[in-house]
């Protein structure tokens, strides 16, 4: 499957896409938003129905995607460019996501499209700026209002290397331009897995990219009303694959600020294994998909696995 997108992690105008490399965390001014005279009225952001898992199913964190619960499961489809909204397979850095979950954890599969993995962070380093190099990331707003009150950021590299924060409100708080970012003591306590298409930081060959396998317990999510859901709630959520502070989403930002704007965050509807709702409406399905790059077992990598919480707070370092 051809995936496509690029965006700019600083935001970028309205309907414009920004520079693939553009870089910078700052939050967008105020005056960033819609609703500005000449603009068009936001988009209608995108709604994604996500089945529990059957009992008894199983999911092995290996990066491999090959349980047939992953061919089933939801799917974003292809990322697109997070200033215009459509695919755009001329930016370098392309990918969609699956999910699954069951009472336990959030299960979040990513095959992300890089001819170019780059890492380059020390081996077990404490929330590095992945965003600097290559990386995917989730958004996650448990209340599903969009207001950007107690939201997480979730990203892991190519090197299986974990950034994870909680934030108050719309990038805040925040420490200056080298960080710390948002609670950056706060941990995802996920568990995790990457398989490399491709050579990490090998300028000699072309690769392919990468796929990214997680699970994150629900207890996670202190901030959440309710965790794990109900069938029939939806939770704000949003899927990035990011190369040099750009990247593609699966909901697109449109100009509204950079990649925490979360009233742009789709809706993640978490459905029975049935497709039950809970009495929110008709029985939701997910549409499997057809099966991807991401379901293929990677030849040449043995996947990385990490799991488990980190093991206390670190600042980041300086902006390199």
């Amino acid at each position: 499957m051809a995936f496509a997108a690029a965006c700019s992690r600083g935001g970028g105008g309205e309907q414009e896409a920004a520079p693939s490399g553009a870089t910078g965390r700052a939050p967008a001014p105020a005056s960033s938003g819609a609703g500005q005279s000449g603009r068009r009225p936001p988009a209608v952001v995108k709604e994604l129905s996500v089945r529990k898992l059957a009992p008894g199913a199983v999911i092995a964190v290996d990066g491999r995607l090959d349980e047939p619960a992953w061919q089933a499961a939801a799917t974003t489809g292809p990322f697109v460019n997070v200033g215009t909204g459509r695919e755009d397979p001329s930016l370098p850095t392309q990918g969609e996501a699956r999910l699954l979950w069951d009472d336990g954890f959030l299960y979040v599969g990513f095959d992300v499209g890089d001819r170019t993995i780059t890492g380059g962070f020390p081996e077990g380093a404490r929330d590095p700026h992945l965003w600097e190099r290559d990386t995917v990331e989730v958004m996650i707003d448990p209340d599903g209002d969009g207001d950007n009150k107690d939201y997480y950021e979730i990203q892991i590299s190519p090197q299986n290397l974990v950034f994870d924060s909680q934030f108050d409100d719309y990038n805040a708080p925040r420490g200056g331009p080298g960080g710390p970012f948002g609670h950056e003591e706060w941990s995802a306590g996920l568990a995790s897995a990457v398989a490399l298409r491709g050579t990490i930081d090998d300028g000699s060959d072309e690769d392919r990219g990468y796929v990214v396998e997680a699970k994150i317990p629900w207890s996670s999510f202190t901030k959440a009303k309710a965790a794990p859901p109900a069938p029939g709630d939806a939770w704000r959520m949003n899927f990035y694959a990011m190369q040099n502070n750009g990247g593609a989403a699966w909901s697109p930002i449109l100009g509204e600020g950079n990649f925490h704007r979360a009233r742009r965050f789709g809706r993640v509807r978490f459905v029975g294994a049935g497709g039950e709702t809970g009495g929110a409406g008709a029985p939701a399905t997910a549409p499997p998909g057809a099966p991807s790059a991401a379901g293929a077992k990677p030849g040449a990598a043995a996947p990385s696995v990490s799991a488990g919480p980190k093991p206390g707070y670190r600042a980041d370092p300086p902006d390199r």
